[in-house]
């Protein structure tokens, strides 16, 4: 995937449209629902197992901590890098701000839809670094899943990633 390629992407994606639709490919954990989220007296295992995906910016890339801005830096790309992926944020945070959320982001008194979208601007923001870096890997992937309508919400202790 090129950084051409992932603007269009954020153009394009079909931003949380089929969420809880079963269709995710093997090596995801597809769930219908954030119910056991809620507190709700029904928990799954997957609720205590996972680790949220990041939702905010200052959160640490739980795959790559901070070693794609280690790696910019030795190349003495740094702040252009840093400058080309905040074109992509603010792309994608103008592709989602007229999303106003979905009913199965809402369980009880919580609301997941900001997390939601905080998440998509995170994953979409890491995806250019991975490309601009020349390693195009778990963060590309990640925005596969969200071009096709879906959240990759968490990560599990093994890997796998947990998809609504």
């Amino acid at each position: 995937m090129t950084l051409e390629e992932l603007q269009e992407l954020v153009k394009n994606a079909a931003w949380f449209s089929r969420i809880g639709i079963q269709e995710v490919d093997a090596g995801y954990v597809q769930i219908s629902s954030l119910d056991p989220w809620a507190g709700g007296p029904s928990r799954e295992q997957v609720a205590d197992e996972m680790d949220w995906l990041p939702s905010s910016r200052d959160q640490v890339d739980p795959i790559h901590a901070q070693s794609l801005e280690q790696k910019a830096q030795a190349l003495g790309k740094e702040q252009e890098y840093s400058r080309r992926s905040l074109i992509v944020y603010k792309e994608t945070l103008g592709a989602l701000r007229s999303f106003d959320g979905h009913p199965l982001l809402r369980v009880g008194p919580h609301d997941f839809t900001e997390a939601a979208r905080g998440a998509a601007i995170y994953a979409a923001r890491r995806a250019a670094y991975e490309i601009l870096l020349g390693v195009p890997g778990f963060w590309c992937q990640i925005m596969q899943i969200y071009k096709r309508g879906h959240w990759p919400c968490g990560i599990l202790p093994d890997g796998q990633v947990v998809v609504l």
